[in-house]
């Protein structure tokens, strides 16, 4: 790929309104639960489905991304920053069940808050990513794939090593998802939305390929809801989160989130050679999501056959996307010009290749 697997697997990264309290249901005892972050996109899916499940939840964060949100859980502040790290009001003596880790990308600040935890919590959650992964080429990667444990200082070393920390300082009582890309409400980032914008505004869409190739991800909800289950359980070990196990087509990826969001919206599809080495329009960069079968053939063919097997449950693309768009709109996303952060095709380049390839027949 044009952009390195690096930086590709780096910009990877629930329901909009707030779950209301209600009593256990009686599958697992109530547990206190503290959630590290809470706020931003995992976290408050995290959170709600807590709430919802009937446990009792306690936010460590700053205090400065949604602060309004949850106003009647407690909140204790504080901050994970490399330049700035106050983790005070986590000393003491206070246990939780459970904690949830969504904060962090450096594996040196989950090692302290992971540290000063230990022994008053009886399980340790770590969202961690499928950037851990060495070699994308084939298809199927396990969970005992080699990963960049070694190879510290981007993102994707830095969640392999923060995975093995908590591994060790938690044998026994840990959990870690290793997640494809993350959908949903509160995504405030450019890949998912880049397409529903088109979808919804314009008359025609270039889409890349033949629609053939593959694609991965997991609702926020789904993930949040596997994250409590797993607390819930005391499920120990590592487990891909990438979606269904039944393979999911770029081509079904857009016509499903089109239909869902109501969208009239043409897709043209546009030959990915034309595209990639008459055009130039690199896969993922300039269209979001999209990596061919033949430039790494495995990074959307993860194995997560382990977490079926352990009961996850993924909902379809349409729900997804139905979700994703309702948070996009209600926060006047329409506006935003492309490319966001380097990713997406503006409108007038897209219509310079459409015009190339239309002229082609």
């Amino acid at each position: 790929m044009e952009l390195s697997t690096a930086g590709l697997v780096s910009l990877l990264a629930t329901g909009v309104a707030q779950a209301q309290p209600k009593a256990n249901s009686g599958r697992a005892p109530r547990k206190k639960i503290l959630v590290l972050g809470g706020t931003n996109f995992v976290g408050p899916a995290v959170v709600e489905t807590a709430i919802a499940n009937g446990h009792e939840v306690t936010l460590f964060n700053r205090g400065i991304t949604r602060p309004y949100l949850f106003p009647d859980i407690e909140k204790l502040r504080g901050d994970r920053s490399l330049d700035q790290t106050d983790l005070s009001a986590l000393e003491g003596s206070r246990r939780w069940d459970a904690v949830i880790d969504v904060w962090p990308e450096q594996s040196g600040l989950v090692e302290q808050t992971a540290r000063l935890l230990q022994g008053r919590t009886d399980y340790y959650f770590f969202c961690s990513s499928i950037a851990v992964y060495t070699d994308f080429s084939r298809a199927g990667i396990t969970e005992e794939a080699s990963t960049h444990v070694n190879d510290p200082g981007w993102y994707g070393g830095e969640k392999a090593v923060a995975e093995q920390i908590v591994k060790e300082l938690y044998p026994g009582a840990y959990g870690v998802s290793r997640s494809h890309a993350v959908l949903g409400p509160r995504d405030d980032g450019a890949s998912f939305h880049y397409w529903l914008r088109k979808l919804a505004l314009e008359d025609e869409v270039l889409a890349p390929g033949t629609g053939l190739d593959p694609v991965q991800f997991v609702d926020v909800r789904d993930l949040a809801a596997w994250i409590i289950d797993g607390i819930e359980q005391k499920s120990v070990g590592i487990h891909n989160i990438c979606g269904s196990a039944d393979p999911l087509r770029f081509r079904e990826f857009l016509e499903g989130a089109r239909s869902a969001i109501g969208s009239q919206a043409r897709l043209t599809w546009v030959d990915p050679d034309f595209l990639r080495r008459e055009q130039g329009v690199r896969s993922f960069s300039d269209m979001p999501l999209w990596a061919p079968l033949d430039e790494d053939a495995g990074f959307y063919q993860i194995n997560g056959a382990k977490s079926l097997a352990a009961g996850v449950s993924y909902r379809p693309i349409a729900d997804t996307a139905r979700a994703a768009w309702r948070w996009y709109s209600s926060y006047n996303f329409r506006g935003t010009s492309f490319p966001v952060g380097g990713l997406g095709l503006s409108r007038q380049r897209e219509l310079e290749v459409l015009k190339a390839w239309h002229a082609l027949s």
